[in-house]
This record gives structure tokens, C-alpha cells and sequence, in this order.
């Protein structure tokens, strides 16, 4: 899954259920008009995958991703308040502070 896109299409996208370690979240019937959609249901490819992702699960009939992380590197709550944040300042703050995570 390419987590990057997912982010990107973040306003198709409500958050159902999230204990740290582990987020369903419920896209939208318009994420599948948007082109860009297509690369989120491509296969695990680790090149779009962070390496704190763990696991993921895309349910079409449900449309429902599941992603499996690791708490011990992306703080929960700021993953949370990335998918649902409206302040584009915020989203970008945190889109930030991932990229550091990827680089370190």
C-alpha cells in the first residue's frame, strides 16, 4: 500500500477503530473515482510502505484498510490527528515529522 497516497487522500477517509498498533479506517465511495486511489490497492510493495508499517488490509466490499504499525516508532496520536486534521499547517507539521522517521 503506499501510505504516501493514502495521506494525500486523507479528506475520503473516516477512522473507525485505532488502539495503538493497529487502525481501521472506512474510505469513502468518491476515493475510488480518484485516480490516485489505484496505488493504494496495488500489492505490498515495501518501496511505498514505510518500514514502521507492519501489515496492511484492504476490504473493497467493506471499504475498510487496516494498517498494522509500530507505537514504539509512530506516536499513535499524531498518526490519528494526521488522517483527521483539517489545518493544513498541522497536517504538514506532522507529514514532517514522519519524513524524519523514514530518514533516521
Amino acid at each position: 500500500m503506499d501510505f504516501n497516497t493514502l495521506m494525500e487522500l486523507r479528506r475520503h477517509l473516516a477512522i473507525q477503530h485505532h488502539v495503538p498498533g493497529r487502525i481501521r479506517i472506512k474510505f469513502s465511495l468518491k476515493l475510488l473515482a480518484d485516480p490516485r486511489a489505484q496505488t493504494l490497492w496495488n500489492e505490498k510493495d515495501s518501496r511505498t510502505q514505510p518500514s514502521w508499517v507492519r501489515n496492511t488490509k484492504v476490504n473493497m466490499f467493506t471499504r475498510n484498510v487496516i494498517i498494522e504499525y509500530d507505537p514504539q516508532v509512530v506516536q499513535p496520536e499524531k498518526l490519528h490527528e494526521a488522517l483527521v486534521t483539517e489545518d493544513e499547517a498541522r497536517f504538514s507539521e506532522l507529514a514532517a515529522e514522519f519524513q524524519a522517521i523514514l530518514e533516521s
